[in-house]
């Protein structure tokens, strides 16, 4: 999946499901009202996901399986389930039913053909040559139509799966397919990954760098202007983009450009990347990459624009087009451009789908898909905007474009040169299965769609004798979806921190910091988690970095002075729902009194996965939607002799908003005000300390909100 449709929730019904059993609408003249009743009645029943399957596959009955596979093939119309679990909450998976269209998986558009003999077709992209495009209907039959013969192709935000489908079956049966999609994990991790990835025993904090008043829309790139030091440019993903004066009177934002209307705005399309040209204090050049629909076809553009004189804005003059670059569907632009240390400018670009890449545009030397870019920007040459340098390693090949530096990416979203090495580190969003992150040498071949990460994905444009680099680091599913590439810190505040590359995950929200050595992993850690998603980080002059908060629009200076890269060795006595969907016995109403005791009988409880909380909580993943005052958790977690006897600190890992306490087999454990906006670590009492014991052990939870998102889950660490 590529970054943009991932920072809405993704719907994953995209075709006609006729589920089955009696309808049981809490008010049938009321669609809002139906959609409630079934939300809730989902999230507070557990359901059945051995009869949730049969609803999936039943071909008489519900259309799920005609639509859906399961196996990562995505050989059918709608959008892959594979490990659709370790994507999104039980929430999100329960929205995109009962709102098929609220937002649609990147590349699963529905898109409208209309021939020149009148025809009309509807479908999902699955196959786009300058000769033909095939078109998938939800039926699963494919529509060849010649591109000559086409007059007209829209794309539509339009989902295939028709809304109302809850009204179609009874609630028990809307909760029993939710309870089987929520069994869908990735069974391997694969990839260059520990296990688990070690938390820093401290980890960063987040700093709100620009003031909140100046409410940014959905930023996707943030930057500090050559030649000052409080002055930064913010792009937002719907083409405007503004000067921004940081004061201690308040901040201040100016318009640079606004190009919304210009911009084709949506998922993976958008003004997605600046770049200060090396000379910009003396020539105040920059330029712009975003994406323009023209006669139907999606085209990245790269232009280069002037500042006026005072720098506080651009000049006013037309821009200069460099270069435009067809795509074939709307996916995968790839989202950055950069001058390297060479003068030259580097542009990344996606192969551009459809999903899976199925003409090998990343293989084809022949197409600038797929690429890393390489450009001469001040010497315009052969009637192009711009000159190919000497030193490109296809300059002079009969078999290859000139532009291309290295090749086999699938959407290279954030890349940058290590100041002190030169080196470029690329971020490569992943297809199904996994995220990677690569340093990308000219020539180079790194692999997609032959692999996705370090795991064959295809042969089919597989050369003999070809040679593939490997990433550095790839992680699967279970950690994150959609990788955000970052910056190789060398800055003066965090000395500890000095040469590891900063990176994280969009979707999620988790920021790691890696090692390497000659292109090898050599240590990972994880050092702090988002309040917000986000889709770009950014290096000031003084090596010191930043984050803009995609969901939020709020800028966070990270402040890693204060971490400890040092992993923290610790063993799991009781999981969070960081990584699994641990289920806790839960209610909303207040119980007895004595609900925290071990001999307290929890039956009728309901049951579910954690965490608990209301979607867009920071620092939240959100398996079970809670949005009540109150809410009272019950599990049970079972300690090994051995590891309780080599225990020499026990902790609670926590993430609460607001107010929460915490009992260990009936004891009182933490009692925490407020909130967090992440996971922190929170040292037992010793009285609950001594109430742990060998065998199945007991943790309580009850959480207060009052105002604002909230969340919470609980888990149990040992040293």
């Amino acid at each position: 999946m590529n970054l943009f449709y991932r920072t809405f929730i993704v719907s994953f019904f995209s075709g006609a499901m006729a589920l089955t059993g009696a309808a049981q609408p809490a008010d049938p003249t009321n669609a809002v009202a139906q959609k409630r009743a079934y939300e809730i009645f989902a999230m507070e029943n557990g359901g059945d996901a051995v009869r949730g399957r049969q609803v999936f596959t039943n071909i008489a009955g519900a259309a799920c399986i005609r639509c859906h596979t399961t196996d990562g093939s995505s050989g059918r119309v709608g959008p892959d389930l594979f490990a659709i679990a370790d994507k999104f909450s039980k929430a999100d998976i329960i929205h995109a039913i009962l709102d098929p269209s609220a937002s649609i998986d990147i590349g699963y558009d529905t898109t409208q053909i209309t021939t020149k003999d009148d025809e009309e077709y509807s479908g999902v992209i699955k196959q786009a040559t300058d000769a033909a495009v095939d078109l998938m209907g939800w039926d699963g039959r494919v529509f060849h139509i010649p591109t000559a013969n086409i007059r007209t192709r829209t794309v539509t935000a339009t989902s295939f799966m028709p809304a109302g489908l809850q009204s179609t079956m009874s609630r028990e049966s809307f909760a029993d397919l939710v309870a089987y999609l929520e069994t869908l994990h990735q069974s391997a991790q694969g990839g260059s990954m520990p296990e688990q990835i070690p938390m820093a025993t401290r980890q960063m904090t987040f700093q709100p760098f620009l003031d909140p008043a100046l409410q940014l829309d959905h930023p996707t790139f943030f930057a500090e202007i050559p030649g000052f030091t409080n002055r930064y440019v913010v792009l937002e993903h719907a083409g405007k983009s503004w000067v921004i004066d940081h004061a201690t009177g308040g901040d201040k934002k100016s318009v640079l450009l606004d190009l919304s209307h210009t911009v084709r705005y949506g998922g993976a399309t958008g003004l997605l990347g600046l770049a200060f040209h090396p000379q910009f204090v003396q020539n105040h050049q920059y330029y712009l990459k975003y994406q323009i629909l023209e006669d139907n076809v999606i085209y990245t553009v790269l232009m280069e624009h002037w500042f006026n004189d005072d720098f506080t804005g651009d000049s006013g003059k037309p821009g200069r087009e460099i270069i435009r670059i067809a795509g074939v569907t709307q996916d995968h632009n790839g989202g950055c451009i950069a001058f390297g240390p060479d003068g030259y400018l580097y542009l990344g670009m996606g192969d551009t789908g459809p999903q899976r890449d199925p003409q090998g545009h990343a293989q084809n030397l022949k197409l600038l898909l797929g690429k890393m870019l390489r450009l001469d920007v001040d010497h315009p040459a052969d009637g192009r905007g711009y000159g190919i340098p000497a030193s490109n390693p296809f300059r002079d090949s009969t078999n290859a474009l000139p532009e291309i530096w290295a090749y086999g990416l699938r959407e290279p979203w954030r890349f940058s040169f290590d100041r002190a090495t030169g080196d470029l580190w690329v971020g490569d969003v992943g297809q199904d299965r996994f995220e990677e992150v690569s340093i990308v040498r000219a020539g180079e071949n790194m692999g997609w769609n032959v692999f996705e990460g370090f795991t064959p994905f295809s042969d089919e444009y597989r050369r003999a004798d070809e040679k593939f680099v490997p990433p550095i680091f790839s992680y699967s599913h279970h950690e994150g979806v959609s990788v955000t590439g970052g910056y190789v810190y060398h800055g003066l505040q965090a000395p500890a921190m000095q040469g590891r590359y900063v990176f994280g995950d969009f979707q999620v929200g988790r920021i790691w910091a890696i090692t390497q050595t000659n292109r090898q992993l050599a240590s990972i850690v994880e050092i702090g988690h988002s309040p917000s998603r986000f889709a770009t980080f950014a290096e000031d002059q003084a090596g010191e970095l930043y984050l803009a908060g995609y969901d939020n629009g709020l800028v966070y200076k990270l402040d890693l002075a204060g971490v400890d890269p040092t992993p923290i060795e610790s063993k799991t006595l009781a999981a969070t729902a960081e990584h699994v969907p641990v289920r806790w016995h839960y209610t909303l109403q207040a119980p007895a009194t004595n609900w925290f005791q071990p001999d307290f009988a929890a039956d009728q409880w309901n049951y579910g996965p954690g965490g608990f909380g209301s979607r867009g909580t920071p620092g939240g993943v959100i398996r079970t939607e809670w949005t009540t005052d109150d809410i009272w958790l019950r599990r049970e977690f079972t300690v090994s002799p051995e590891l309780l006897a080599e225990a020499k600190f026990i902790s609670l890992r926590v993430h609460h908003d607001e107010d929460a306490e915490v009992y260990l087999n009936g004891h009182l454990a933490a009692k925490l005000p407020q909130w967090t906006t992440g996971y922190v670590e929170v040292p037992l009492s010793a009285e609950a300390m001594a109430a742990l014991h060998a065998g199945r052990n007991l943790m309580a939870v009850h959480c207060h909100q009052t105002t604002g998102g909230q969340y919470v889950d609980v888990g149990v660490e040992a040293r």
